[in-house]
């Protein structure tokens, strides 16, 4: 992720705050969107299964249920923390830039996390910090990414979701569920 998206992100999430258009969640959200999250990935990974099994063409439904998992995972990282997105226009796009702005910009929970799995390599620690950034910017990246893909494969016409698109989509996921989730503990 570039510097420049890291402070266009920063500067969108500072006026909603100000704005007051982010707000505390209510009693339980965190668990609610753990939840939605954990059942859009295993609609998708049905669904892939499906298209093997059945070689029914559910690619755009892959895609669409794996970024499913990824936008409810960080809105659950994001109530776990205090944060609910108030504006119903943009949301998505609104939820990319919060995960980005808290996350990496003001606290550096993604990189944090990253590092205390690895803890006991401490010989590696600096070599660490510089995986640790890459691998929370990659999981930033693959949240832009996915929702890039949904819009153009739902919305575009002429776009057919292929099968490759769908996977790397599912893998994506699944990564970034697991990530978020080891953040929730």
């Amino acid at each position: 992720m570039k510097e420049n998206k890291l402070e266009e992100s920063s500067k969108i999430i500072r006026k909603l705050i100000s704005e007051k258009n982010i707000v505390r969640p209510r009693e339980g959200a965190a668990d609610f969107f753990v939840e939605k999250s954990r059942q859009s990935i295993r609609v998708a990974s049905r669904l892939f299964e499906i298209n093997r099994e059945e070689a029914l063409e559910t690619a755009m439904w892959v895609i669409n249920s794996s970024y499913y998992s990824m936008f409810f995972a960080a809105t659950a990282l994001l109530a776990h923390h205090g944060h609910r997105i108030k504006v119903e226009a943009g949301i998505h796009k609104i939820t990319y830039h919060a995960i980005a702005h808290y996350f990496i910009i003001e606290s550096n929970k993604l990189e944090k996390h990253f590092i205390e799995e690895y803890k006991d390599a401490v010989e590696e620690a600096e070599e660490l910090l510089q995986l640790s950034s890459e691998k929370s910017l990659k999981l930033i990246s693959d949240f832009d990414n996915e929702m890039y893909k949904r819009k153009i494969f739902t919305y575009d016409l002429g776009r057919i979701a292929e099968k490759q698109k769908a996977e790397t989509s599912l893998k994506r996921a699944k990564n970034f569920v697991k990530e978020i989730e080891k953040m929730l503990r």
